[in-house]
């Protein structure tokens, strides 16, 4: 299945010395990496520290941005356990050009409490700089180009298997925290194959979207 992604610009994701991945250009937005399920197993499992571990999955299972995330650690309020869902006030996200002031960010994986308590439990994340060298390195090894790996990997991975999956745009807009004229702008053309396209529906499942 194919989609095409026009977002925006990678100003505080520099690029650093790395080159593009001549064999992975279908998986570039913008210059930002989009993952396969496998390349994001094959990450998660470079990665040293359960900690960090943790992060990226949350990061990936709720699509949030990176300042949402780190805001979240401080705000435990902001998930309910009983309903399994995070809401985040207009205060996560301090972002110009946003327009939905606040979200919802449903549906969770069942287990979702205990990630979000070892979260909880951890040091604050670190900066989003240091996340980005973080993720690059860990990409190296696993063995993916890390041209284009950064904080901004995971949400925009995560929209483009729900599109891919067949999830209604205005919903993946409600959820992300897009408009729709963004939404629309942004998923055109990335191109996932046969196996590729079933492994997404099956993380998915796994994680509770279906």
């Amino acid at each position: 299945m194919c989609i095409v992604y026009h977002g925006d610009s990678l100003k505080n994701y520099p690029k650093s010395n790395y080159t593009k991945d001549n064999d992975a250009l279908h998986f570039y937005i913008k210059d930002v990496r989009i993952l396969t399920p496998k390349e994001y197993e094959s990450l998660r499992a470079a990665i040293p520290k359960d900690q960090h571990k943790t992060i990226l999955d949350i990061l990936m299972i709720t699509g949030m941005r990176y300042a949402e995330t780190l805001r979240l650690h401080d705000h435990k309020e902001w998930y309910n356990e009983k309903r399994n869902i995070i809401h985040l006030p207009e205060e996560a996200q301090r972002k110009h050009k946003r327009r939905q002031l606040e979200r919802t960010i449903h549906p969770l994986p069942s287990m979702f409490n205990y990630m979000l308590k070892d979260f909880w439990e951890a040091r604050k994340p670190p900066l989003e700089t240091t996340w980005n060298k973080d993720l690059q390195r860990w990409a190296q090894l696993a063995g993916i180009n890390p041209y284009g790996i950064s904080a901004k990997t995971t949400r925009k991975t995560i929209e483009s298997w729900l599109i891919t999956s067949g999830v209604v745009e205005s919903t993946v807009c409600l959820r992300q925290g897009h408009d729709s004229l963004t939404s629309m702008r942004h998923y055109q053309g990335l191109c996932f194959s046969d196996d590729e396209t079933r492994d997404i529906k099956k993380q998915l499942s796994a994680w509770g979207f279906f």
